[in-house]
């Protein structure tokens, strides 16, 4: 069997399309590989944030900011959405067909429900069965097959529902026994029971990167763990993962990055800086196994590259940071979201802001960059609250602030709280993005359009002041 894993095009529709803005689609890799190593398949992979259309091009004078170039380009968005014979959905089915699929599969989020459905409506003209993954169908897999008019979905992690599917495409009888498949009869559609996660994530083959040409992005990406066992209120990530934190072996790890340094040693250089991004929900969540891993790149020579990933500020100390940065992390992410101690108790955050101030404090002394982010709009927040996340800002000193407007994601409490209907009544899913459309301010008391838009200002300023630059990875995919 041929599948074509596809990446549909979101970003793409606002104009964020220089290679320094974006990462590979690891998840697609590891599907593909895993699909042909492990189940004799053949594979392809398209990624529609590749697919170059006259007019995707940002507008003249727009800085080179994907915050700025979203919140701009929301009108060419919702244009692009509206018109189904748009040259970029032309060229998408052009792709796919040229691989000569026998299934399509699409990874999605619910910002690009409207992308997907737009996509199946022309791919099942030539009768191909489409199987949906990802944190929006997982949660709503009946939802997302009546929206979009796909066949099937793989209901959280993918890699062994995908194989079994292909083996049973030719006995579509089978479908019923397969795990976490939910799917379309004919007659209505089908829940399967949800099956275990992958034991043992070293069972993942090493993805093939050779099926992107990683020329058209910044850096390479890497997976060292899944899961997250935090219970932040407003995450969708255990929906697939769990809150079981599966880690990689070490050795695996090492494997996979001696194999980049060899690709890149051959290949000559590639835009940007030497960089690997870990994509994990938090790379420091397991102290002992973080320091054990930060020695052995260092040893085997591995900070040759410049590494960059997602921290909590709880679980940094001296130790970590320290090393961290002999092991040549030259920036991280922390997730702050808010400077209010009643916000951050509401959601469940486990972190306060002498945690933050802390940790900015050691990375900044060990010369790590550090890219807080922050959320406004959560449930019960008041303006006073914003203000306190702007008061530690100012006291913490973080190198880079970004303001996300609060996306409440179905199988969120947020979503439960902000939400309260039936989400099979929600259409426009395309406003489900952090970048600037609101979806909730009836709920908050205040219009959540305008206080993210006077946010945004105020970290503009804060950069400004500091003589900040955003030359970091600054990628939005």
């Amino acid at each position: 069997m041929k599948v074509v894993l596809v990446r549909p095009p979101f970003y793409a529709l606002f104009g964020v399309t220089t290679p320094k803005m974006k990462t590979y689609p690891l998840n697609l890799l590891h599907l593909a590989t895993y699909s042909r190593d492990k189940g004799g398949h053949r594979v392809a992979v398209i990624d529609g944030e590749n697919v170059s259309v006259p007019g995707l091009e940002p507008s003249p004078g727009i800085a080179d900011d994907p915050e700025i170039i979203m919140n701009q380009g929301i009108p060419k968005m919702v244009e692009i959405l509206q018109n189904p014979e748009n040259e970029l959905w032309v060229e998408m089915e052009r792709r796919i067909l040229a691989e000569d699929p026998d299934i399509i599969g699409i990874t999605c989020n619910s910002g690009n429900m409207d992308t997907v459905r737009l996509m199946v409506g022309r791919l099942k003209r030539y009768k191909l069965p489409i199987i949906l993954g990802g944190s929006h169908p997982t949660v709503l897999p009946e939802q997302s097959i009546k929206y979009t008019g796909a066949d099937m979905v793989a209901v959280g992690e993918g890699e062994k529902t995908l194989v079994q599917v292909l083996n049973s495409l030719h006995h579509p009888t089978n479908l019923a026994s397969i795990p976490s498949l939910t799917w379309n009869d004919g007659g209505g559609v089908r829940i399967n029971p949800r099956g275990k996660l992958i034991g043992s994530i070293d069972e993942l083959p090493i993805p093939d990167r050779s099926l992107v040409n990683r020329s058209d992005y910044f850096g390479e990406v890497i997976m060292t763990g899944r899961g997250c066992s935090f219970d932040c209120a407003y995450c969708a990530s255990r929906n697939i993962w769990g809150r079981n934190v599966r880690l990689r072996s070490i050795a695996s790890i090492i494997e996979e990055l001696s194999i980049l340094r060899g690709q890149a040693e051959s290949t000559g250089p590639r835009p940007g800086r030497w960089v690997v991004k870990i994509v994990d929900d938090t790379f420091t969540v397991n102290r002992k196994r973080t320091l054990k891993l930060l020695e052995e790149i260092i040893d085997k020579e591995l900070n040759c590259f410049e590494f960059t990933g997602g921290v909590r500020a709880d679980t940094l100390d001296k130790a970590i940071v320290e090393k961290m940065r002999e092991a040549n992390f030259r920036r991280v992410t922390l997730g702050v979201e808010s400077g209010s101690a009643r916000i951050l108790k509401m959601i469940r955050k486990g972190e306060t802001n002498e945690d933050v101030k802390k940790a900015l404090k050691l990375l900044r002394e060990a010369d790590i960059k550090s890219h807080a982010f922050f959320m406004i709009g959560l449930p019960e927040e008041t303006a006073a609250d914003i203000e306190l996340s702007k008061q530690l800002i100012m006291e913490a000193q973080p190198d880079y602030v970004e303001v996300n407007m609060v996306t409440p994601y179905p199988g969120t409490e947020i979503f439960d709280k902000l939400m309260p209907g039936d989400p099979s009544q929600i259409d426009r899913w395309y406003r489900w993005f952090h970048q600037g459309m609101a979806t909730h301010s009836e709920r908050l008391g205040y219009d959540l359009d305008r206080a993210y838009k006077d946010f945004v200002e105020f970290a503009r300023a804060y950069h400004l002041a500091r003589g900040s630059e955003r030359a970091s990875v600054g990628e939005v995919s």
